[in-house]
């Protein structure tokens, strides 16, 4: 089907009707436009005449251009893995606004290949945010579509290339201000963390620093809330710094802290 008018250069519009349901064929003084010229009405029949099917074919709708504006971003800026990203942009579309809410989609790709997120709707600003969960430390690419509605055309894809970090990790120490040489010692602390839960059976590295030097004591294990125990038993007087350390694994960084105990002579 095409504009009458030679001077209109609007691509010819092509409707076929195949398969059993359809008709083989339009029939005879079958077509015929209703009078407002909005609808097009199609009659087919089979190949033996004897079955009829009525067609209403209504053009599409005048299309308009989309595009996005300005660059991808993040939320938080520095990706974490196991965290939840948020990957923001602007969408522009030309023309009157939509009836129905317009979506955008996104695939992250990454060493463990594509994987397509949830399509979010664009908010009446052209704003919107596709929302992910990376699983992988290292180098991501997310790859943003708006394959177009009823009034728009597509919008050419944008990507924006992260880098996910280590979820990262916190020690927390509570140690006594004094102890006593030769007599018990005891420290209480946390590991904190983001992103996924760390396996069961964590330890923690515990180096003990005085005036005769620095020696490494029972690893500390950690609960499943985080807290640790360190027990000690001072061998000189005077200050005494104990070193806390988490190793980290391939999801989680490492961390360290100190506290300083000051030991003075027991009597």
């Amino acid at each position: 089907m095409q504009a009458a008018d030679p001077a209109d250069r609007t691509a010819p519009l092509e409707f076929a009707f195949e398969g059993a349901l359809e008709g083989n064929r339009v029939a005879p003084r079958g077509l015929g436009w209703s009078a407002d010229g909005s609808r097009l009405f199609a009659v087919t029949t089979n190949t033996y005449g004897t079955e009829y099917w009525l067609h209403v074919i209504q053009p599409p709708a005048v299309q308009h251009d989309s595009r996005f504006t300005g660059a991808l971003s993040t939320a938080p800026g520095q990706p974490v893995v196991g965290e939840p990203l948020g990957i923001r942009g602007r969408l522009e579309l030309d023309g009157p606004a939509p009836a129905e809410p317009v979506k955008v989609s996104a695939v992250r790709s990454d060493a463990n290949g594509d994987r397509r997120l949830a399509a979010v709707e664009v908010d009446a600003d052209g704003s919107f945010t596709v929302l992910d969960v990376p699983a992988l430390v290292g180098e991501a690419t997310y790859t943003v579509s708006f394959t177009g509605d009823l009034t728009h055309r597509p919008a050419q894809d944008v990507t924006l290339a992260v880098s996910v970090a280590k979820a990262p990790t916190a020690l927390t120490l509570n140690a006594p201000a004094e102890g006593v040489k030769g007599q018990g010692l005891e420290i209480t602390g946390r590991l904190t963390w983001q992103g996924r839960a760390l396996p069961a059976g964590v330890t923690l590295s515990v180096e003990r620093a005085d005036k005769k030097g620095t020696g490494v004591l029972t690893s500390a294990a950690v609960a499943a809330d985080g807290t640790f125990r360190i027990n000690d038993m001072p061998r000189v007087n005077g200050p005494v710094t104990y070193t806390v350390g988490y190793a980290g694994d391939e999801l989680h960084s490492d961390s360290t802290a100190s506290a300083t105990v000051r030991v003075r002579k027991a009597g």
